[in-house]
């Protein structure tokens, strides 16, 4: 299983510190414009698509044992760069973002996005329906993938429909608290008898 890393777009030496650590992406949060996104695809990409320091002696490059210009090519052609859709401005440009080359994959952040259009956690808000299905409809006309935060089995079969192919159902934090939760109701005598919590 690859794993890619969420960082801010604002440095670009932590994408390539992130990528020669062996990961296979870099998702850029909070962009704006495509010109952001513009600029984060060039950080992640070596020449001529981008002007990514050449570098093959982390762990991506097998620690200078693949050639350089097999490296390179084999980089372009297989590092992960996704957006987060997290801004109104960003859902108003999806189709140019979407349409830049080497962006493999738009990612909604809804609790971000609600909050961008002033409906903060209203999830089912025809506000931010439709901007979910803007950014749907960019990525299928683009042939690129989308992904999405999901808070509800419901909502996940809707982003499921409009071709929806990353979805992030939980967190450590949440994955956590029901662990907690499951285990203090299996030993639900036991917590009330000690009088814990």
């Amino acid at each position: 299983m690859d794993s890619f890393v969420r960082i801010a777009p604002t440095d670009y030496a932590l994408v390539t510190r992130c990528l020669e650590s062996g990961v296979g992406g870099v998702m850029a949060a909070m962009i704006s414009t495509p010109e952001q996104a513009e600029e984060f695809v060039r950080w992640a990409k070596f020449a001529p698509r981008g002007r990514r320091g050449l570098n093959n002696w982390g762990h991506d490059g097998k620690f200078s044992l693949t050639p350089v210009a097999e490296f390179c090519r084999q980089a372009n052609e297989k590092t992960f760069v996704a957006i987060q859709i997290e801004t109104v401005s960003a859902v108003e440009c999806c189709e140019e973002i979407a349409s830049i080359e080497g962006v493999d994959h738009l990612f909604i952040g809804p609790a971000d996005l609600s909050q961008a259009y002033g409906v903060t956690g209203q999830m089912s808000h025809p506000l931010l329906l439709a901007a979910i299905a803007r950014v749907s409809r960019a990525c299928a006309a683009y042939n690129k993938t989308f992904g999405a935060v999901s808070f509800a089995p419901e909502q996940a079969a809707s982003f499921l429909e409009q071709g929806c192919r990353l979805i992030s159902i939980t967190s450590d934090v949440h994955t956590f608290q029901h662990g907690i939760t499951a285990v203090k109701d299996k030993f639900h005598e036991l917590f009330a008898d000690q009088q814990m919590c």
